[in-house]
């Protein structure tokens, strides 16, 4: 008899163990997500800044190397030079 009530016990124990346990997965399975979805939008972000600044890079690039970039660029290295 008091084996029985101690198995009882000691199986209910278990149960709410197993269910505190489970819960916590849950939990965390859901900031574990949360968590996903944040790092896949700041990829997502992150690369869309990346398309712009090669864009730019780019124009800037272009402008620099027009004849009257390089004559200003030009420009710009003798007044940085004349101020010293």
């Amino acid at each position: 008899m008091v084996d029985s009530i101690r198995n009882t016990q000691e199986t209910q124990l278990l149960e709410s163990e197993s269910q505190k346990l489970k819960s916590e997965i849950e939990l965390l399975k859901k900031e574990l997500k949360l968590q996903l979805d944040m790092r896949e939008s700041e990829l997502h972000d992150y690369e869309k800044l990346q398309k712009k600044y090669n864009a730019l890079e780019k124009r800037y690039n272009s402008i620099r190397n027009s004849v009257l970039g390089k004559l200003t660029v030009k420009y710009w290295k003798i007044r940085k030079n004349i101020r010293k």
